[in-house]
């Protein structure tokens, strides 16, 4: 049982630290609405090569 409690005090820190890290990082409210426009863009640009794909098998 030794063995195992010090896995999961392992994995509590690691996540106690990438939530820190997380917070520490994390952009703001202007650079979110950038993240997210230039998101969709690469979205869309994915849904119409697979448009695009499926078309040409027809």
């Amino acid at each position: 049982m030794g063995n195992y409690q010090g896995f999961i005090k392992g994995i509590a820190t690691g996540m106690v630290m990438g939530s820190a890290i997380t917070l520490m990082v994390e952009p703001s409210r202007k650079d979110k609405q950038k993240l997210q426009k230039k998101a969709e863009g690469v979205f869309r640009s994915i849904g119409s090569m697979i448009d695009t794909a499926i078309g040409m098998r027809k």
